[in-house]
């Protein structure tokens, strides 16, 4: 049976943040961290001549200039910014998104389309569809017949041997633990 990947079908256009902020490199960090409240974001893609270059993080304003006690006003984004700037196209899955930041160790790529920003992917622009893609792929599975609903795990006294569990599954109308469960399975076969 071939394994069917429901990610696969979301790409970045259909979770990324757009449109974006872009400064330029010789803009403060002050402005940037002005526009990252006004407009409630976190980063801020930096140009340097029309062409994207870095970018500046809520992280980069914090560990660059708050914790090192530099003032904001006088610090350019071209010596705080994050580069080379890690890039993703529009038509790719969010699954290669995630893996690339992963691979890179970071929380955002800024996407591309033929040299021009088009937006931002974050690990919480995926997050927000993982819910989503989880009941769609349980619904798959419960159509094909190729798995059971899950029932709910409780909490309390195994009916079997009497011991305190809090992974009680139900039975032939029983509650049991996991051990006492195994053990009714194994005596069956």
């Amino acid at each position: 049976m071939k394994k069917v990947f429901l990610s696969e079908e979301i790409l970045v256009k259909d979770v990324m943040s757009s449109p974006i902020i872009e400064l330029d490199v010789s803009d403060t960090a002050l402005k940037a961290a002005q526009y990252m409240a006004k407009y409630n974001i976190s980063s801020i893609v930096v140009m340097r001549n029309s062409v994207p270059v870095g970018i500046v993080t809520k992280r980069d304003l914090v560990e660059k200039v708050v914790a090192q006690d530099r003032l904001p006003s006088e610090i350019k984004l071209e010596s705080i910014m994050s580069s080379p700037l890690h890039t993703i196209g529009p038509d790719e899955t969010i699954e290669e998104a995630v893996r690339r930041m992963n691979r890179l160790n970071v929380s955002r790529l800024v996407v591309l389309y033929k040299g021009e920003v088009h937006g931002v992917v974050s690990m919480k622009d995926v997050l927000k569809v993982t819910p989503e893609i989880i009941e769609i792929i349980k619904e798959h599975y419960m159509i094909k017949g190729s798995a059971k609903p899950l029932e709910p795990l409780l909490e309390g006294f195994c009916d079997s041997c009497g011991e305190w569990s809090d992974m009680l599954k139900r039975v032939e109308d029983q509650y049991l633990c996991e051990e006492c469960s195994l053990e009714l399975e194994k005596s069956r076969t």
